[in-house]
């Protein structure tokens, strides 16, 4: 089955030759090279340019821009990416920066094109298998982290609050009619539950903050990570547990007691993450879309879905709420 995600029926994105010439002008600056193609990546959930680039010396790119006019954030994001990508340790799986640019109205940055095709849908265990290998190289070779800010308990406090926001009516929007009779029975329960996140998450690993399928690539001898303009620093457990509950047909439990990032971390810390992502997910999961992808909260509530249930089984077992 062809992979579809949060993005794949977004509104399309610009393309290279509707880019300001000033701004064509300095990313090939930047690069050293003149552009002598481009394939736009008309879908995503960023509101810019994604194009991959053929450039005069043979070498070939995946190019990012985007203007402040696409929204104050567009912008900053990709400067952060920049920074990320510029220190990124030689193990971490993902592209490397190539150049960037940046005017203070536009900013645009080039990274190693990968060649590869996003995770199929639904999942197959053997790639399953092949990116939860790599989430603990990645987490490995992110440890200690080039960076030091952002920290992902600052980052995140205000957004794994859900639990603590919502009203049943939100609860009842948002999930199907037995889970969430189950969340608002629990409502106090599950609020005083996601407040414990943050006692271990702080951390030492750069994560990368945003990981679901279409922001994976698989060769055929490696997994890549791409994206990185969510990145932080925190434990280095977090990015998998963020990532799971975009994951069907698998026994989430049962990766988290066997894979190496999680095995030795304690269950009450699993369990108040899991409510806590939860409680998010149900939370943006009911916000207007963006503009340019109107599709994503779709996807978020259908991944808030898994994770209730998630966290209602924990809350049936050791955990007891």
């Amino acid at each position: 089955m062809t992979a579809t995600g949060p993005g794949s029926r977004s509104r399309p994105r610009p393309t290279w030759a509707e880019l300001p010439a000033d701004v064509r002008n300095g990313i090939e600056a930047a690069l050293g090279a003149r552009v002598v193609s481009a394939r736009s990546a008309p879908l995503g959930l960023t509101p810019g340019l994604a194009s991959r680039v053929e450039l005069d010396d043979g070498r070939r790119a995946f190019l990012k821009a985007a203007g402040a006019h696409r929204g104050a954030g567009a912008v900053e994001k990709l400067r952060h990416e920049a920074r990320v990508l510029g220190v990124l340790p030689g193990g971490v799986p993902a592209p490397r920066l190539l150049g960037f640019y940046d005017d203070g109205r536009w900013a645009a940055l080039a990274c190693t094109d990968v060649d590869g095709r996003v995770p199929r849908l639904p999942w197959e265990h053997a790639e399953l298998d092949r990116v939860l290998t790599a989430l603990a190289e990645c987490a490995a070779a992110a440890t200690p982290s080039p960076l030091t800010e952002p920290r992902f308990v600052t980052d995140w406090a205000a957004d794994l609050t859900g639990w603590r926001s919502l009203d049943p009516d939100g609860v009842a929007e948002a999930l199907p009619a037995g889970l969430a009779r189950w969340a608002i029975e629990h409502l106090d329960d599950l609020a005083r539950l996601e407040a414990g996140w943050s006692v271990a998450a702080d951390g030492d690993t750069l994560l990368h903050g945003d990981l679901r399928a279409d922001n994976i690539l698989l060769t055929a001898d490696r997994v890549y990570l791409v994206d990185w303009p969510s990145s932080s620093v925190g434990a280095p457990w977090l990015d998998l547990l963020f990532f799971l509950p975009t994951v069907t047909g698998a026994d989430l439990d049962e990766i988290v007691r066997h894979h190496p990032l999680t095995r030795d971390v304690a269950p009450a810390t699993i369990t108040a993450t899991v409510a806590a992502i939860a409680g998010f997910l149900v939370t943006v999961g009911l916000e207007p879309p963006p503009w340019y992808a109107p599709e994503v909260r779709r996807f978020q509530l259908a991944e808030a879905v898994t994770a209730v249930r998630w966290l209602r089984t924990r809350c049936a077992g050791p955990e007891m709420l």
